[in-house]
């Protein structure tokens, strides 16, 4: 029995000198006491070299005074959550970003120091931070040109259109000498035609960039859009407003109503509901917005980072969109009890 746990013990220490996380253990006080090959690379010291130095030099202040919170929680027994992210300053001054899980190290009862599992994730934080600026950058460029066609639709293309019901108005009017009727008739079609052309027009320029965001804000911009589901699909929408309306970025505005469009557009599409509510909360740091509905609702993935690989790409896109901003996305749904997408922004 003695030889087998000599084995284990052999086992042990070769999994901890050789495993690609970085690894140590430091007393109470914050003395290292032990350390693997990975925390030499992870650090840019020798274990010879940290002998006698206490982890606490190489923390920035901010990212201290996390290291005491998890310390206080995990000495009072208090739930922690892990891994959570801390930074350390390397021997070459440089700061490496970790994802750490912390454990106490007890004996005889009593915790006398603890141990540190961390993973280098500065490159992929990096690179993470990267994919989100360019997307940001491509989602500015995307409502620019937006905003641009759905100018040109309005000013451009529009007004042609409405000349041309003016023109058929003018022809069919009884102020005219009389036509004959099978003229008329045919008159009167194409003035038809060319008024639903119109229509549409108009509709898509809305949707692609309504000038009522622009002009009157968030608050009637989704107004505007519930008015639409009451009158053209019989849906008994409505807005809810919570807190003094204040002006916000025209970045967190745009994005909230597009949010708000993609789910009010999914319920229209998809909920088969009778009733949807769209609630605006004004809070001091940020922007909160319930979008709800009675509808048929769905099963919800485990993660929602699983929603684009379920088919619903809409409600992906809208997470997408929320973390642009370093917003977060909630979304609620029971079968036969209807869907909540949940948005908050910081301002």
């Amino acid at each position: 029995m003695e030889t087998k746990f000599e084995l284990s013990q052999q086992n042990y220490q070769y999994l901890f000198e050789n495993a690609h996380d970085a690894m140590w253990v430091h007393d109470i006080e914050g003395n290292v006491l032990v350390g693997n090959r990975a925390f030499e690379k992870l650090t840019g010291y020798s274990l010879k070299e940290w002998v006698g130095m206490n982890i606490k030099q190489f923390l920035a202040e901010e990212f201290l005074d996390m290291a005491r919170g998890v310390r206080r929680k995990l000495l009072n027994g208090l739930p922690t959550e892990q891994p959570y992210e801390q930074r350390l300053i390397r021997k070459d001054g440089t700061t490496r970003i970790m994802k750490m899980a912390t454990s106490p190290v007890i004996i005889d009862g009593e915790v006398k120091g603890f141990q540190h599992v961390a993973r280098d994730v500065t490159e992929e934080k990096q690179l993470r931070e990267n994919m989100c600026y360019y997307v940001q950058q491509i989602t500015r460029a995307q409502e620019e040109e937006r905003k641009r066609i759905a100018r040109v639709l309005h000013d451009e293309v529009a007004p042609p259109l409405l000349l041309l019901t003016q023109c058929l108005d003018a022809l069919t009017s009884g102020t005219r000498p009389r036509l004959a009727e099978p003229l008329k008739q045919e008159l009167e079609g194409l003035r038809s035609q060319t008024i639903k052309a119109l229509e549409g027009l108009r509709r898509c320029a809305q949707d692609l960039r309504p000038r009522i965001l622009d002009d009157l804000g968030l608050v009637a911009a989704v107004e505007w859009m519930t008015e639409e589901l009451v009158k053209n699909y019989g849906i008994d929408a409505h807005v809810e407003v919570e807190g003094t309306e204040r002006t916000s970025p025209a970045e967190v505005q745009l994005l909230l109503f597009r949010i708000a469009q993609e789910a009010l557009s999914n319920i229209r599409r998809h909920a088969e509901a009778s009733r949807a509510v769209v609630k605006l909360e004004f809070e001091d740091d940020s922007i909160k917005m319930t979008v709800s509905d009675n509808g048929k609702g769905f099963e919800l993935p485990e993660r929602i980072g699983d929603l684009a690989s379920n088919g619903k790409l809409g409600l992906a896109g809208m997470q997408e969109r929320a973390q642009l901003l370093r917003g977060t996305l909630e979304v609620k749904s029971e079968l036969g009890k209807g869907t909540q997408v949940v948005t908050q922004i910081p301002l």
